[in-house]
């Protein structure tokens, strides 16, 4: 940004001198402003990510802080559910292939829905590990 106003200056300065015709000078400028939206787009949008990624970091934070206050649970309670999750959604039942499905969510508190991997995935990932396991001790 400060580079395109540095750039925007000196086209100034040289179309003020005479060394820059004025048309050339508008299809510079235009050129520069264009840019310089841009740029201020990209920053908008680059900003809002990082906001964003600072609330799960904090939001993950708070959930391993409410977590450590039960490591034993040995009765699922309303006050530790309550703590646990935000809501559930029941959605309706579906018949599809002869059989009856129903999806349920569960909104986790600070986090929300979390994404439990199927056994297939578990497995691709747990191969993935052993093969960086493998790699940085060899």
């Amino acid at each position: 940004m400060k580079e395109l106003d540095r750039q925007f200056r000196k086209i100034y300065e040289d179309n003020v001198n005479g060394k820059l015709s004025d048309e050339r000078f508008y299809k510079l400028s235009d050129g520069y402003e264009a840019e310089q939206k841009q740029l201020e787009q990209e920053i908008e949008i680059l900003t809002a990510e990082v906001s964003e990624a600072d609330t799960e970091v904090t939001n993950v934070a708070k959930l391993i802080a409410v977590t450590k206050n039960y490591t034993r649970i040995e009765e699922l309670t309303p006050e530790i559910l309550n703590t646990f999750v935000d809501k559930i959604v029941i959605h309706e039942r579906v018949k599809q292939d002869g059989k009856r499905t129903q999806t349920v969510d569960i909104y986790y508190s600070y986090v929300g829905i979390v994404d439990v991997p199927t056994d297939e995935e578990m497995r691709a990932m747990e191969r993935e590990y052993m093969q960086r396991t493998n790699l940085q001790t060899a």
